[in-house]
């Protein structure tokens, strides 16, 4: 078993997911596209409003403007959010504890499959663990075939009342024999909750120590804001009307940002969802090489 004070850092976290740079240069090169179509429409010249099939006198909606602006400070407050989130991850890496081998339960709690809480760092992430050292608890075979996981933890809570139910167990067996063997399993039972429970309650306590002088916490709340506010910016910049394709490369990228991940889940699917990612995937493509 590692001990309890040996940094979390030599174990895997999952990165939390992070706002594409690369849409957030293209938003931003969009929304000075459509600036300049607002400001100055007469400059596109006749060959590019013929391409873009608009009238030489048609300028963006400025309430779009507005809306796409707001949504940019909102990505770039994001990524800030994020990116101190992440570094205070690396700053307090080496000082966060790996839980003792005693709590650690089911593996590949990183897939999400179990309801119980899962041993994770300083900022919420998984923490995918090297299973070698874990000798008491895993065979050598499990070792080979999964060299890094995470594990569901034992919480001090739960164990306290495992230790309840077998306090209050009255072994039995139908021979001596057997009644001896179950109270002896009784007392070990007993016994390893007791530790369970002391070894939870200082890794519980250590690791909320750590997270509340660190500003853990409170770092993780200001990315949650941040993530509220770009939700709501998108919803805005959703609900003005488009007038060039410069706007409508704002309407598709804020969209992009927001429900990127849904897309991906739906675009090769044959449904009208598929068709409306693919749809909205393709109006960004246009829409950004246009406004380069």
């Amino acid at each position: 078993m590692k001990p309890m004070n040996q940094s979390a850092g030599e174990a895997m976290a999952i990165e939390l997911p992070s706002m594409s740079r690369r849409k957030l240069l293209l938003g931003i090169g969009a929304a000075s596209a459509a600036a300049a179509v607002a400001i100055a429409p007469d400059a596109h010249g006749a060959a590019a409003d013929q391409a873009q099939g608009f009238s030489s006198d048609q300028s963006e909606n400025p309430d779009l403007i507005v809306a796409y602006q707001k949504f940019n400070d909102a990505c770039v407050q994001l990524e800030e959010a994020r990116n101190s989130l992440e570094w205070l991850a690396d700053e307090w890496r080496h000082q966060w504890p790996l839980a003792p081998e005693e709590l650690l339960l089911g593996a590949n709690a990183q897939d999400g499959r179990y309801t119980m809480p899962a041993e994770r760092d300083i900022i919420g992430r998984y923490v995918v663990r090297d299973t070698s050292g874990l000798t008491k608890r895993l065979a050598p075979k499990f070792r080979r075939e999964n060299r890094k996981t995470c594990f569901v933890l034992r919480m001090a809570a739960e164990e306290r009342d495992h230790l309840k139910r077998w306090k209050r167990s009255t072994p039995t067996g139908r021979t001596e024999k057997a009644l001896a063997r179950n109270r002896a399993y009784r007392i070990k039972a007993i016994r390893e909750c007791e530790l369970r429970i002391q070894l939870a309650d200082h890794y519980e306590a250590e690791t909320a120590r750590l997270r509340q002088v660190s500003g853990a916490d409170a770092a993780r709340l200001r990315v949650r804001d941040a993530d509220i506010l770009l939700q709501k910016a998108a919803d805005e910049v959703s609900k003005c009307q488009a007038c060039t394709v410069a706007g409508l490369a704002m309407k598709a990228d804020a969209l992009t940002v927001t429900a990127g991940a849904l897309m991906k889940i739906t675009k090769s699917d044959e449904s009208p969802l598929g068709q409306i990612a693919r749809f909205i995937e393709s109006v960004a493509e246009v829409a950004g090489r246009v406004s380069a």
